[in-house]
């Protein structure tokens, strides 16, 4: 027979259990908040971490190839030949000799502007000045537009790399083009810099003469307007 202290004990015995319980429950509770709260703070924190570190490696502008500007890159003589259609027999392909002559007049954020000169050794032939949009990424990734310098329509457009050889820079450029007169004349090229001094400045490749006398005639690169 259970006695009335018997009762009062495990009445006691019950309510700390209870308390117990509940505060358990509390606590887990409490925990269970400040976790969330923690995970919540850690996503921030890595989330403006990330987005730092975006607008660091991102810049509105960037000049990796600045050094573009005032520059004049030619053919070299190993890379003179070319090949032209012929435009009166589609299925003749006739080796011809090209030499071309880019003055880049100015750059901004991978975008460069200039002019272009070319002469070929055949009949066929492409519009002797134009103009040259170009662009580069900052992988070196190159593709041009050249304009009539006329009507401005796109005439050629051109794609390369830029690639060093030698410890020097290099463009190197493939193209397929419309011939005047018919046909197309078709040339790729590890185009060089050139610079007073420098051999190929006062003799170019092929045209024997010097690179400010093949650009004479042609009118100055246009500037990118701001």
């Amino acid at each position: 027979m259970i006695k009335s202290s018997d009762l009062i004990m495990l009445y006691l015995f019950g309510g700390l259990m209870h308390k117990a319980g509940s505060r358990k429950k509390k606590l887990s509770s409490q925990i269970c908040w400040l976790s969330l709260v923690c995970v919540s703070l850690l996503g921030e924190v890595a989330c403006h971490a990330a987005a730092q570190s975006t607008q660091e490696s991102v810049s509105p502008v960037y000049n990796d190839w600045s050094w573009f500007k005032d520059t004049y890159w030619v053919v070299p003589e190993q890379n003179i030949s070319a090949v032209a259609q012929s435009a009166t027999n589609p299925s003749q392909f006739n080796l011809v000799r090209d030499q071309t002559v880019f003055h880049f007049t100015d750059y901004f954020n991978g975008y460069f502007t200039g002019v272009v000169v070319a002469k070929l050794s055949s009949a066929e032939s492409v519009p002797g000045c134009q103009y040259v949009l170009g662009e580069v990424t900052p992988q070196g990734v190159v593709h041009l537009a050249m304009y009539n310098v006329s009507d401005g329509s796109i005439i050629n457009q051109p794609m390369g790399n830029m690639v060093q050889v030698n410890g020097q820079w290099t463009m190197v450029n493939t193209m397929t083009a419309p011939a005047t007169g018919g046909g197309s004349v078709s040339h790729w090229a590890y185009m060089v810099l050139s610079k007073p001094g420098d051999p190929s400045w006062n003799n170019l490749p092929f045209a024997n003469e010097s690179v400010p006398a093949f650009v004479a005639n042609c009118p100055a690169g246009p500037m990118i307007n701001l």
